[in-house]
């Protein structure tokens, strides 16, 4: 069996895309595809991936030959499990090439990319927003968009959100209302416009009536006013703004981003790393295959779910984006006393709180005055002081980990 077909069988909602797709349109690609392994192969050579960028130009003028976007597809597997920024250049440039083609499998193997190759689903997006500007009525096509709110910056960001604008579909949960004033937030001010029309699309809610008494504004002063409309519709969501590291903080997310982005891990990462999971007290509420307590979040196979920006964002920023699944609770007792963690249930008549450094609490249920909801995660902030830049890697090595695979999720590979 291909390697390629072995790791897609770990992934079963995937197979009947995958195949149908390319399989029933007589296209061999996909049993030659890597773009579902989850390996890193370190840089391609500057040479070699010089011929495949001038061959993709090449083909931009050849769109509608069904044999031009099939090599378009086979330079994307070429470029597939390289961990190198020019590599992710490329390979934006061949998917948004395939979205320009409209051709319904090109659209279908761009789709398969996000699902599979979670470390260049940002490029995915950003292709699959082309297609949805031109054909904004495939309702999948907005979830597909929707879902990399959390992934895409600058230039992509602002493609998807026009997509976004061009649907008449409009999503209600604040989740995705507040990552849209947050992703405004970051932009230059000359983009923020987008973000802004994208608000007023979904919230049916103008600028004029949130700036009353100002006949202009600048799109900072806008968002701003979005912020405080937000604050006052939902009180109980999380704020509306990006979270501030401590000035104390020893490592900033920028940095440390730039630092990990190009990096390839191999097994002797991982060992370390999971030594460093438990001195980071990672493994207090988290599991990680054998490792860790199963209070939050389960970590056994995350990196097939968020990127390695996102895994950072969640460390650095814990309140960034709180698990719904795993809330974190305030409990007042009669007595007074206050208890704040993870609730899970125990024995018969018993609540149990689980504070941020594990610690199990045991509250009798009529001693309960009352239980309402934290807008505070329960992982404490400043997880990664401690810890040397080599700590750091090693610990995103042993998080990247698949559980399900006896590989590290990003692993060198010979020549």
């Amino acid at each position: 069996m291909y390697p390629q077909i072995s790791r897609l069988m770990n992934c079963p909602g995937l197979i009947v895309s995958c195949l149908f797709a390319f399989l029933l349109s007589g296209s061999p690609l996909l049993c030659g595809s890597t773009a579902a392994i989850a390996v890193e192969k370190g840089s391609l050579p500057a040479s070699e991936l010089s011929n495949l960028e001038t061959e993709t130009d090449q083909l931009a003028s050849r769109l509608d030959q069904r044999d031009a976007r099939r090599r378009l597809i086979a330079i994307d597997d070429e470029l597939s499990g390289h961990r190198d920024p020019e590599v992710s250049r490329l390979r934006e440039k061949v998917l948004c090439l395939l979205a320009r083609s409209l051709d319904k499998n090109a659209i279908q193997y761009i789709r398969t990319v996000f699902e599979t190759d979670t470390e260049h689903r940002d490029e995915a997006a950003y292709a699959l927003s082309l297609y949805a500007i031109q054909k904004p009525s495939d309702l999948a096509i907005w979830r597909f968009l929707i879902r990399s709110l959390t992934v895409v910056e600058g230039d992509q960001a602002v493609s998807v959100m026009k997509a976004l604008t061009r649907y008449r579909q409009r999503a209600t949960n604040p989740r995705w209302i507040r990552r849209i004033i947050l992703i405004g937030l970051r932009l230059p001010e000359s983009d923020q416009g987008v973000s802004i029309r994208l608000l007023q699309h979904w919230t049916n809610v103008r600028p004029a009536e949130l700036l009353k008494m100002k006949a202009k504004a600048t799109n900072c002063e806008i968002l701003s006013a979005y912020q405080n409309w937000f604050r006052k519709k939902w009180p109980n969501e999380l704020d509306p703004a990006w979270p501030k590291l401590p000035e104390k903080s020893r490592w900033r997310y920028e940095e440390l981003k730039k630092k990990l982005a190009p990096l390839v891990f191999d097994k002797e990462n991982v060992k370390r790393g999971k030594t460093v999971y438990q001195k980071a007290g990672c493994a207090k509420c988290h599991r990680k295959g054998d490792v860790g307590e199963n209070l939050g979040p389960d970590l056994s196979d995350i990196a097939g779910l968020r990127q390695r920006k996102e895994l950072l964002e969640a460390i650095l920023f814990p309140n960034l984006e709180l698990n719904e699944d795993y809330p974190s609770v305030t409990v007042l007792t009669t007595s007074g006393k206050t208890y704040s963690g993870l609730m899970s249930v125990g024995k018969a008549g018993v609540v149990q709180i689980i504070d941020s450094e594990g610690k199990k609490s045991s509250i009798e249920k009529g001693d309960i005055e009352s239980i309402s909801p934290s807008r505070q995660s329960n992982m404490p902030v400043g997880t990664l002081d401690p810890l040397s830049f080599q700590e750091i890697c090693d610990l995103i090595a042993f998080v990247e980990l698949r559980a399900n695979s006896p590989q590290a999720y990003h692993r060198k590979e010979g020549p």
